[in-house]
């Protein structure tokens, strides 16, 4: 079975309004299913330059791990007493798992897509109105000391993470001293393997607690099955 036509640009959009791993995690299902790992080893060898993030989970498919599991423990722990959380970036699968289980918590989500250009209203209407929009002009008023920044980070290897270009408009000096925490959760666990486009380098540094994910399970080989 051949890729089916126009793949990066059907996978722009879906990223858009999904996010990079969310669809990444999507069109490799699909592919998977379709064709196995020969159609999936092709896709990352036709995309993976473009879409490092799909570059990323496809190697993670074919060397045998399975998909990352998505665990928002470690997040929720870092929003102990946090009443209002500012979400910088986009991943459905991420705020999927988290959002439901914010109980007592304003969550807004930044409306500026760092490249991408996403429906947020769309978006938005996925979540029955437990995250609203906020436009860039409206930080202050989701500032203060039980008031939390979050992020996605695509991978840090302890030097360097690589973020949305949303985070850099959004965390500079001033916006820093008025929230409690800024978290960033890194939903890869490991760096990139080709150039980050989409994303921007910043500091580890930069935030007041990092999450990572559990480590993905890895599939037997057949020869470890058979013993």
């Amino acid at each position: 079975m051949a890729l089916p036509p126009a793949l990066g640009q059907a996978f722009r959009m879906v990223a858009a309004e999904l996010g990079m791993r969310s669809a990444a995690g999507l069109f490799l299902r699909e592919l998977m299913g379709a064709g196995g790992a020969p159609l999936v080893r092709e896709a990352r060898d036709q995309l993976g330059r473009e879409f490092p993030v799909l570059d990323f989970v496809a190697e993670q498919r074919l060397s045998g791990a399975a998909e990352a599991p998505l665990d928002p423990e470690g997040v929720l722990d870092a929003l102990g007493g946090v009443t209002r959380l500012l979400v910088v970036g986009l991943e459905a699968d991420c705020l999927d798992v988290l959002v439901p289980r914010l109980s007592g918590v304003e969550v807004g989500l930044v409306t500026d897509a760092g490249g991408l250009e996403p429906d947020f209203r769309r978006v938005l209407a996925n979540y029955d109105g437990l995250m609203v929009p906020v436009g860039l002009s409206e930080l202050q008023r989701w500032a203060g000391r039980r008031s939390a920044l979050l992020t996605f980070i695509y991978g840090t290897d302890g030097h360097a993470a690589h973020v949305s270009p949303s985070w850099l408009r959004v965390s500079g000096p001033d916006v820093r001293t008025q929230f409690r925490s800024l978290i960033g959760w890194d939903i890869l666990g490991q760096p990139m393997t080709v150039y980050p486009r989409w994303m921007v380098e910043t500091s580890p540094g930069d935030f007041s607690r990092l999450v990572g994910p559990r480590p993905p399970a890895r599939a037997l080989s057949p020869a470890r099955e058979a013993t």
